[in-house]
C-alpha cells in the first residue's frame, strides 16, 4: 500500500509522514545554514529520506541511498542523542576521502593540514550537523533541546561497501527497526559531500508519533 508506512505496529498515516517530513525539513534547513556558514558557501541539501527499516536491511539502504558509490573511502562519525521525552538514537555522518583531502583549502588554510587536524575537522562538522539538526527537530516535536554524546571516530579511510556491512551488522545493531532520516548536504562547487544518517529506536518512534498527532490536532 502506498499511503502506509509501518512496520510491527508503528504505522504513519500521510498526515504523520507529511508532518514529519515537514519537521525533518526545517531541521535540515537549519544545519544547512549552519554549515554554509562556517564551510562560507552555499550548501545544498537533499529531499530528506524518511522511512522505518529494518535491521537486517540497513546495510543495503544506507549503501543503496549514499550520495558515495560503494567502492568510494569514506570516513564514518557516530554521535548519541537522547532527549527527556524518550527520543533517543544516534547519528552517522559519512565524509568521502575527497572532502577530507580538501580540508585545509575549506578552512582557509595554506599549508597542508595533517591526519589529525583533518579527523578534528571533520568532528566538529558531525558535531554541528547533528546538533542542528536534532536540535531542530526536537524543540519542534518535545518542545526541549537535545543532549548529546560526544562526536567519535567510526571509521577513516574505509571502502564503503565493507565499513557499512561492517558497521551495520545485524547483531551490532541493538534494535530490531528503526525510523531513519537521511539527508544529504553538498557544497555548490562540488567540494564537499555529506551524508548524515539519523537513527531513532523503536522506543523514541512511538513518541514522536505521539508527537505528530499532538501537532496535527493543532493544525486542525
Amino acid at each position: 500500500t502506498g499511503n502506509e508506512y509501518f512496520m510491527n505496529n508503528i504505522q504513519y498515516t500521510d498526515d504523520q509522514y507529511e508532518m514529519l517530513k515537514e519537521v525533518v525539513n526545517l531541521a535540515m534547513g537549519q544545519a544547512g545554514k549552519d554549515l554554509a556558514t562556517i564551510l562560507n558557501s552555499f550548501v545544498d541539501l537533499s529531499v530528506p529520506e524518511i522511512q522505518i527499516v529494518e535491521a537486517e536491511h540497513i546495510a543495503e539502504k544506507v549503501l543503496k541511498e549514499s550520495v558515495f558509490n560503494e567502492n568510494e573511502r569514506v570516513n564514518l562519525f557516530r554521535q548519541n542523542f537522547h532527549s527527556m521525552s524518550f527520543m533517543e538514537g544516534e547519528a552517522i555522518v559519512i565524509f568521502n576521502n575527497e572532502t577530507r583531502q580538501k580540508v585545509a583549502k575549506i578552512l582557509g588554510v595554506e599549508e597542508q593540514t595533517n591526519s589529525m587536524e583533518e579527523i578534528d575537522f571533520m568532528l566538529e562538522l558531525t558535531n554541528l550537523m547533528v546538533g542542528a539538526c536534532l536540535n531542530s527537530i526536537s524543540e519542534q516535536l518535545f518542545n526541549q533541546k537535545m543532549s548529546f554524546s560526544p562526536p567519535e571516530l567510526l571509521s577513516e579511510n574505509s571502502v564503503f561497501r565493507n565499513i557499512a556491512y561492517e558497521t551495520f551488522k545485524r547483531r551490532n545493531l541493538k534494535w530490531e527497526y528503526t525510523l531513519l532520516s537521511k539527508i544529504t548536504f553538498v557544497l555548490k562547487d562540488r567540494s564537499f559531500k555529506s551524508d548524515l544518517l539519523i537513527f531513532i529506536s523503536e522506543k523514541a518512534i512511538q513518541a514522536v508519533n505521539e508527537s505528530l498527532n499532538k501537532m496535527l490536532a493543532d493544525y486542525e
